[in-house]
């Protein structure tokens, strides 16, 4: 597989933290399967920093850099580019403008207005013009206001200046917000994306983490060069955008632990980044900006009675019974297509399943689980936009969610759900999904990932497959159509069992 290629176009950090290095430091980390990025370089100045300061900047001019440019291109097109601290050079930026306007990559730009110096007011009108190249743009209130001339307006309405000037996303950094909030808040505005419907539920929402003492050089380049990387890998936008936050925190983590030398005035800069924490409790979580984190960054509360297990989904009261026959764990009731009969059919399903001791839980109605009380509710991500969370928890009625991205990971998860449900694995084999099947790498990545989560699976999940799924550690396989009445219904259940049982016997290790 030939692996993504990003081209850095920013300057080289002679402090080894930020711009070009931190570029190579982040296309050099490899993804889930072993795979770096390529990272082309294209210097625009040449700088001479240490943690007293910057000592002198020596620009490059626009044929060497073009120079640059040109030899990059014989070795193919990147996909993604990073635009990082520019010179306050207007010929430089206007000829950047240019060669961008032809190029198919998504483009970020990290704009380091700050860092520009004297020559900036000159260069405004050229630097503002590259708002339109932008796919995403990264930058943080101040730069916001400066790029936007709106010095006194709310963050929406920097984001919708800079919308409105050409950019598609914009990431407004949180790195420099209220020192004592137990939070940094990155601000997302972004437009809907064809072929990712996780940008139709929430077009803007907020990014947590849990604020860490301290500072360390060049975060915010490891922030925007974590989201061309992963852009550049095919993510989708949203998990690009959060792995730029997961990154720019490790960066600072790996900065700060490098320690305080008594002749330093700055912890020393993150030269190699650090990768980010093999477990996920202290990964990012997603808000709608009007909100804070539910979770807390802690551990959800148990779910009543049994693990998930053998999670079977069932549409009608016939097959019920059949499952109820078999050893499962857990029920979900999924009518899509609700007549007049839903509510007694319903309430009827609920009744059995009590009577057999499997928990029953109800697929996306809510509003009639404050009415029947059934264990739990399983909402999807649009449910989660008009469900009534509190009245749920005030209940006493868990939920569990879908999640078929790393963002909706993050989005549930700072709302406490009993369970987080990954798929689909596999191509489903009941219904069409928007979504592409994660494959069992991607999910034993989860699973390690979020642990502390109870957790299941689903996506045409059939016997041929079942010991595979589960050794990825999810712990529960949630099924529809394998299970469905007929000759092979009790074999399937015990293949499926015996996957499970297989996986208890031998459990994974935090480590692998």
């Amino acid at each position: 597989m030939t692996s993504p290629v990003i081209w850095a176009v920013c300057a080289s950090d002679s402090r080894g933290g930020a711009g070009l290095q931190a570029a190579l430091a982040q296309a050099a980390l490899p993804d889930e399967n072993g795979q770096v990025c390529q990272c082309r370089s294209i210097v625009t100045a040449v700088t001479a920093q240490s943690s007293h300061g910057v000592r002198s900047v020596q620009a490059l001019p626009v044929s060497v850099v073009e120079a640059q440019w040109q030899a990059a291109i014989e070795d193919g097109q990147p996909d993604a580019i990073l635009v990082g601290w520019l010179p306050p050079d207007s010929e430089l930026i206007e000829w950047l403008v240019n060669q961008l306007s032809w190029m198919s990559a998504p483009v970020i730009w990290d704009p380091v207005i700050q860092a520009t110096g004297a020559g900036l007011p000159q260069a405004q009108a050229s630097l503002r013009s590259l708002i339109a190249c932008a796919r995403v743009i990264t930058p943080t209130r101040e730069e916001a206001c400066w790029l936007t001339g709106m010095n006194y307006a709310t963050d929406a309405d920097l984001a919708r200046g800079l919308q409105n000037a050409g950019a598609h996303t914009v990431l407004i950094s949180g790195g420099d917000s209220d020192p004592m909030s137990e939070w940094v808040t990155d601000r997302v505005y972004s437009q809907v994306h064809p072929g990712e419907p996780e940008t139709a539920v929430l077009s803007d929402f907020a990014v947590h983490q849990k604020r860490l003492s301290g500072s360390a050089h060049g975060t915010g380049s490891h922030h925007s060069a974590a989201i061309a990387v992963a852009l550049a890998r095919g993510e989708r936008l949203y998990d690009a955008l959060l792995r730029g936050s997961v990154m720019a925190r490790a960066a600072l983590k790996a900065g700060r632990d490098a320690g305080f030398p008594a002749h330093h005035r700055q912890p020393y800069p993150n030269c190699i980044a650090a990768m980010p924490p093999a477990t996920g409790d202290d990964w990012p979580l997603v808000t709608p900006l009007d909100q804070l984190p539910v979770a807390r960054v802690r551990r959800p509360p148990p779910m009543k009675d049994n693990e998930l297990g053998l999670y079977a989904l069932t549409d009608n009261l016939e097959h019920l019974e059949s499952l109820l026959a078999l050893p499962v764990d857990a029920i979900q009731w999924r009518v899509k297509e609700r007549d007049s009969e839903y509510r007694r059919q319903t309430l009827a399903a609920l009744n059995l399943c009590r009577k057999a001791g499997v928990p029953f839980w109800l697929n996306d109605d809510w509003r009639l689980a404050l009415e029947i009380f059934p264990d739990g509710v399983h909402l999807g991500q649009e449910d989660l936009c008009r469900a009534d969370l509190d009245a749920l928890r005030h209940a006493g009625i868990a939920f569990g969610t879908s999640n078929h991205t790393e963002w909706e990971i993050a989005r549930s998860r700072a709302m406490t759900p009993a369970y987080l449900a990954f798929g689909p694995v596999y191509p489903p084999l009941s219904k069409t999904l928007k979504y592409p099947p994660l494959g069992t790498s991607r999910l034993a990545v989860w699973s390690r990932r979020y642990r502390s989560w109870k957790q299941t699976c689903i996506g045409g999940i059939v016997p041929g497959n079942a010991r595979q799924t589960a050794a990825c550690g999810t712990g529960s396989l949630a099924v529809v159509t394998c299970l469905q009445p007929g000759a092979d219904q009790k074999n399937n259940a015990d293949a499926l069992i015996s996957a499970l049982e297989n996986l208890r016997s031998t459990p994974i290790s935090e480590s692998s």
